[in-house]
């Protein structure tokens, strides 16, 4: 028998809370997924736009060119390297969840030459498991936008 001093809660109660927080995160999680996944395609292409752009500022302040691949069979196993004849050195991956999307513009080298230019213009376009793209805008005159 029951106290009147008696608090707590009832099986019911508990049941209904587990069922509400249980409803909450089967909605959460997809959405932080897709959340992680739009940020690892953002911050792939600001990592290219910023090897592009480096690249650029070395060739400009050593006089030596600087070559970027963006091809993993140039590159020893990776996504993206410099190479300017030694072998691929230093070289980067990306995200597990991003790939290249080849397609019209994209192109897999650039030259950055010691006046700044880049031996050509064109796009690298990088893609997430679900389609999206982001991509970076490489222009002859060593402009490099993301």
């Amino acid at each position: 028998m029951k106290s009147a001093s008696a608090a707590g809660f009832s099986l019911i109660e508990l049941a209904i809370t587990i069922l509400v927080l249980g409803i909450v995160l089967a909605f959460g999680i997809p959405a932080f997924s897709n959340f992680s996944g739009s940020y690892n395609l953002k911050g792939a292409t600001e990592n290219i736009g910023a090897q592009l752009r480096l690249a650029r500022e070395k060739a400009i302040s050593t006089g030596i060119p600087q070559t970027l691949w963006f091809k993993k069979s140039k590159c020893a196993g990776s996504d993206y390297c410099v190479d300017n004849g030694g072998g691929p050195d230093p070289k980067w991956n990306l995200p597990n969840s991003i790939n290249y999307k080849n397609g019209p513009g994209f192109q897999d080298t650039y030259t950055m030459g010691k006046d700044g230019r880049c031996n050509t213009s064109g796009m690298v376009i990088v893609q997430d498991t679900r389609g999206n793209r982001d991509t970076v805008s490489v222009q002859m005159s060593g402009l490099v936008i993301n």
